[in-house]
């Protein structure tokens, strides 16, 4: 009787090593929760890296014939004519007080909108559009001057890519009961 009760004993904890061995495998094969993420449109201006929420992007165009319009603010280059829409074409170089380039083949308007705002962004070049985890996202550095950070969300780092995530909003607010800092 005490074999027969041993033997059960052994025969229950083998089973219960099995059935644990099952669960450890099952869940090392489980895939781990994919961590939020933000996706962003990259792009470049001067030497600089730059990016906007995908979400707030409408298009990607190459640059047509911008329409120059006296007494506008500095930083509105003109007017483009996207799709029968007139659209106002934003300079942000202008806005974050970079050096100013030629237009050039890889130049691109990203039309961007924000509520029932929009606008075309200038841009040198847009790179690509990537997903980032939302721990890489971290606030601007404090080294960016105030003028300049002022639209600059938060920043992230991709590869050897420092990347300032542009405000939308406060660069479709520039000029909307904002003074200009020029």
């Amino acid at each position: 009787m005490e074999k027969e009760l041993s033997r059960r004993s052994v025969e229950e904890i083998a089973e219960a090593i099995e059935e644990m061995r099952l669960r450890e495998e099952d869940l090392y094969e489980r895939e781990a929760p994919k961590e939020e993420a933000l996706q962003i449109v990259v792009f470049r201006l001067a030497q600089e890296w730059y990016g906007v929420e995908i979400t707030k992007v409408k298009e990607v165009t190459k640059v047509g014939n911008i329409t120059y319009l006296p007494s506008c603010p500095e930083h509105i280059a003109g007017i483009v004519n996207l799709r029968g829409n007139i659209l106002s074409v934003t300079d942000l170089k202008r806005i974050l007080n970079l050096p100013r380039e030629e237009l050039t083949e890889k130049t691109r308007i990203i039309a961007i909108e924000f509520g029932t705002l929009e606008t075309g962004l200038l841009v040198d070049e847009v790179i690509e559009s990537i997903e980032v985890p939302l721990s890489k996202i971290e606030p601007p550095l404090i080294t960016i001057p105030s003028e300049t950070a002022r639209y600059i969300e938060v920043q992230c780092k991709v590869g050897n890519k420092l990347i300032g995530l542009v405000s939308v909003q406060k660069v479709l607010g520039r000029g909307i009961g904002e003074e200009s800092h020029r």
